[in-house]
């Protein structure tokens, strides 16, 4: 387990305390209790964080055999036929146009929120899951990313290394990776101050951007380019094709200036396994131009000063 996972870990699980258990004596029955009491306010994944963070936080304090009674709570509100509703994901928005990019990388910059202003960058240009921002590595223009996504065994998704051959873009997610992994925020309080900036940036919008809409965008800009599924699948951090089928949609694609990271050279793409002998119908059948350049926009050319 990450380092950062673990301190993300005993966080939440000190603030379920405080919250949930108002900060009194610990005990097997408290804690399954309160957990399954808060199930109804906590949207299906996050209550599993939760779950876990507890779980890893009392074997900690060597109760090994509690933590394992934890992680055997089952959600009530996604039994068979359970009584609770489940609560609603917050809608959020599915692509970002580069001219919104640029408003709102400007709008943070200006307001100061550099490590929402770093998190943007790093799921624009890497499609870093948020999870994964602490751990990225910088190596001259790679990105060494270790991947953070949980397969239904436990095991840690796919590790990638990520390249980009423009020099400015390269420099500007490195100085993001710096600014962000010097941060003294959680994840939580840079998601809360990304939502605050976009809600001033469009007040008149109803369905705001998340980390995770970027990711999704740099996912259309993937399928609209014409890489192998693979190919993809590596850039993606996924372990299968099949998983890349939920990320964009090419239609949604930036025409004529795709932000792209390429798998570094000695990146292997042999481990990703393919889900189907054809390519999905989403698969583009015409690649990007040959002669067809990453544009950055001339405001990302400068190096971010924190």
């Amino acid at each position: 387990m990450l380092e950062s996972t673990k301190k993300r870990y005993l966080k939440l699980a000190q603030h379920f305390y405080k919250t949930q258990l108002n900060n009194e004596t610990l005990s097997t029955g408290r804690i399954r209790s309160a957990l399954i009491q808060a199930a109804p306010n906590y949207r299906p994944d996050y209550f599993r964080v939760v779950k876990n963070a507890l779980a890893f936080d009392v074997r900690e304090r060597g109760y090994p055999a509690v933590a394992e009674k934890i992680l055997k709570i089952q959600n009530p509100t996604t039994t068979p036929n359970s009584t609770h509703a489940v609560k609603a994901k917050r809608p959020a928005a599915k692509a970002l146009n580069q001219e919104d990019f640029r408003k709102l990388s400007e709008h943070l910059a200006r307001a100061g929120k550099y490590d929402a202003f770093a998190a943007v960058i790093l799921a624009w240009h890497l499609g870093a899951r948020p999870s994964e921002m602490y751990s990225i590595r910088v190596e001259g223009t790679q990105f060494h990313i270790t991947g953070a996504k949980q397969d239904e065994k436990g095991i840690r998704g796919a590790d990638r290394t990520l390249v980009y051959s423009d020099e400015d873009t390269a420099d500007l997610v490195a100085n993001a990776v710096f600014v962000y992994q010097n941060t003294y925020r959680s994840l939580a309080a840079v998601r809360n101050s990304l939502r605050e900036q976009c809600r001033q940036l469009w007040p008149q919008r109803k369905v705001h951007l998340t980390l995770k809409s970027l990711r999704h965008q740099l996912g259309s800009n993937l399928k609209a380019s014409g890489l192998d599924p693979k190919v993809m699948a590596y850039i993606m951090g996924h372990q299968s094709t099949r998983s890349i089928e939920r990320y964009g949609d090419k239609r949604l694609a930036h025409n004529g200036s795709l932000s792209i990271p390429a798998p570094a050279p000695d990146a292997d793409t042999s481990k990703v396994r393919v889900h189907s002998a054809s390519k999905p119908a989403w698969h583009s059948a015409v690649t990007a131009a040959p002669n067809e350049r990453t544009r950055v926009p001339s405001h990302q050319t400068k190096r971010h000063q924190a």
